[in-house]
């Protein structure tokens, strides 16, 4: 009797888990494994961009705790002179579902003098998902904590990811989205605000008609609002990016598409 009544336990545990996660679950139709995006790094302090070094975006399919999964990795680092001012090499990683549901994102920056390590790991359950953050600082401990959501919620990398499978077509310039995102040791909203169409020069040549988005943290009790980044992407079935504008605690960073390669459809360009 025990062994039956266990069994149904861990039969209802593991519907409820699938049914928090399939909430957040997304028909993804705009890029797929092996997509892989190179860009021309550029750094702004003050008030002009400066050609800094190289970024690259990769999408690959591994698995994750025993999940099959994409792994976004975003990597960005300073060359030539301007690293001798203002060194960067960053490394951001995720790994979502191939639903596009967010299972765990990693952080790996030096920025100047400063290196940064993040972790955020994603858990499942009936109620929602449970969040686990971490961070060191130049190799201090900062924070520890668990955070609960029974919304769908996001990290830095993956809200790129869910940004192009959100649909445009009936959106006027200045409308929004509303999503829960992990702000370090704080669950924030991210407002998604759409730009309208703009074309975008890239640096292989080409022009490419774009989806402007600009991604903006809510912090504050919903009073500050804070720029995160604005992410280009074509008008078009990949949805790819071809400019990413971010925030630094020195300046910002601007990448612009170099070269693209395993898109799950032909790109157009104008």
């Amino acid at each position: 009797m025990m062994k039956k009544i266990t069994g149904v336990i861990l039969i209802l545990l593991t519907l409820f888990s699938l049914t928090a996660n399939a909430q957040c679950k997304i028909n993804n139709t705009f890029f797929q494994a092996g997509e892989d995006l190179t860009y021309d790094l550029y750094f702004k302090y003050g008030i002009i961009y400066t050609k800094a070094g190289t970024s690259s975006l990769r999408t690959v399919s591994e698995s994750y705790n025993g999940t099959d999964a994409y792994k976004m990795t975003l990597r960005a680092q300073s060359t030539g002179a301007v690293r001798k001012i203002f060194s960067l090499n960053d490394t951001l990683s995720c790994y979502t579902t191939k639903d596009v549901v967010p299972l765990a994102y990693f952080k790996n920056a030096f920025e100047g003098k400063d290196y940064t390590k993040e972790e955020v790991r994603y858990t499942y359950t009936g109620s929602g998902v449970s969040i686990n953050t971490k961070r060191h600082k130049n190799g201090l401990f900062k924070f520890n904590e668990t955070l609960t959501s029974n919304t769908c919620i996001y990290d830095m990398m993956s809200v790129v990811f869910y940004a192009r499978t959100l649909n445009y077509s009936s959106m006027k310039k200045g409308d929004t989205s509303k999503i829960d995102f992990i702000s370090g040791k704080k669950k924030v909203n991210m407002i998604i605000e759409y730009g309208g169409i703009e074309t975008v020069e890239a640096n292989d040549d080409k022009k490419y008609s774009c989806i402007k988005l600009v991604l903006s943290i809510m912090d504050n009790a919903f009073s500050d609002k804070k720029e995160a980044m604005k992410v280009y992407i074509t008008n078009d079935a990949n949805r790819m990016p071809v400019r990413l504008d971010s925030k630094l605690n020195i300046g910002s960073t601007r990448a612009m598409l170099k070269s693209y390669k395993g898109n799950k459809y032909p790109v157009k360009t104008n």
